[in-house]
């Protein structure tokens, strides 16, 4: 079991609020937008996250505050928490060593399967979203911890070997956003799902709502992707590390400041070829994800808005450059490249 993967399963078990009655009523709140319901069980589950002190139930508590608060928010359509309640957020999130808000960890591997189940919309598409991004999320923490280990790879044949393994979850992960894809139309998603991922302010800061670029393969671009590319695009994805990186969990904060200080895999390739097809592997997988990713995005934001960001405070643009990053990777393992 990985770390990411115990910790979590742990955290489904705590009902730290005494919020499952609460929750459970959450979908019939925000079908009624009944705000004066949201807004009294928020005030009143925030006396009691005052009183936790340990990083494992402050962790749970957030996810139910959270996803309370978020509810408030899209029906009154101001992404502020009461003072109460953003007290109590922050305070949980000290606790936690967290962001003061869910997170998309909250939302799926932290999230009680069965009648605990913690949903805005009780919908069969929302459950089967939840437990795609949760069952992706879980692959992703195995990779994460053999892929972190591949730098250190002493010839070819261990390179293959431990690529081979975090090949088949990344191709794992992105079966997991086919089936999203295959089922949840853009209409449903843009239309039902998305108005209760709004940013929110708390203490004068926006945090943005659970979304793609908060998913643990952050850890993996940048193990892959550090010091691949140079110029504009190279400071672009340090801020990209740099604004989604507060939203995962300390254990995986550490193991992108620890692979941000060194080169990645795909720079290492070009220096070490007994590298290069395992890396080579791994960045087709990205690529692989990111493509159609990209469309699913697309027809998101087709019939949103004109300028409408998505839950994470981005764009499609992002996604391109995100693509572009990737593929700029792939060069460097090109025997004849200079890059």
């Amino acid at each position: 079991m990985t770390v990411t993967h115990g910790l979590d399963a742990s955290i489904t078990t705590l009902d730290p609020l005494g919020a499952d009655a609460v929750m459970r009523s959450l979908p019939q709140a925000n079908i009624a937008a009944d705000t004066a319901w949201l807004h009294t069980r928020a005030v009143h589950l925030s006396q009691a996250a005052t009183r936790i002190r340990d990083a494992a139930p402050a962790r749970a508590a957030l996810r139910d505050l959270g996803m309370l608060t978020a509810s408030l928010a899209r029906h009154t359509g101001r992404g502020l928490a009461p003072p109460v309640v953003e007290a109590a957020m922050l305070h949980l999130g000290n606790i936690a060593d967290e962001v003061p808000r869910e997170t998309v960890y909250s939302y799926s591997t932290r999230n009680p399967r069965g009648p605990r189940r913690r949903s805005f919309t009780d919908t069969p598409g929302e459950h089967l979203f939840i437990n795609e991004v949760s069952a992706a999320s879980c692959g992703l923490d195995a990779a994460i911890e053999r892929c972190r280990y591949l730098p250190e790879a002493a010839d070819q044949h261990e390179a293959n070997a431990a690529a081979a393994i975090v090949h088949h979850h990344l191709r794992t992960f992105a079966a997991h956003l086919v089936t999203v894809k295959r089922h949840l139309t853009p209409q449903y998603f843009t239309g039902r799902l998305r108005p209760y991922f709004p940013a929110l302010t708390i203490a004068g800061q926006t945090y943005y709502a659970p979304g793609g670029a908060q998913m643990p393969l952050l850890v993996i671009d940048v193990v892959l992707l550090n010091q691949a590319v140079t110029g504009e695009l190279a400071g672009w994805f340090e801020q990209y590390v740099d604004d989604n990186v507060i939203y995962l969990p300390p254990h995986h904060r550490a193991l992108i400041d620890q692979a941000r200080g060194n080169p990645g895999l795909a720079r290492l390739a070009h220096r070490y070829p007994h590298l290069r097809t395992a890396t080579g592997l791994l960045i087709d997988d990205l690529l692989r994800f990111r493509l159609p990713h990209r469309q699913l995005a697309q027809a998101n934001m087709a019939i949103r808005d004109e300028g409408a960001l998505g839950s994470g405070g981005y764009t499609t643009d992002a996604l391109d450059q995100l693509v572009a990053v990737t593929k700029r990777a792939r060069i460097l393992l090109d025997p004849g490249s200079t890059a």
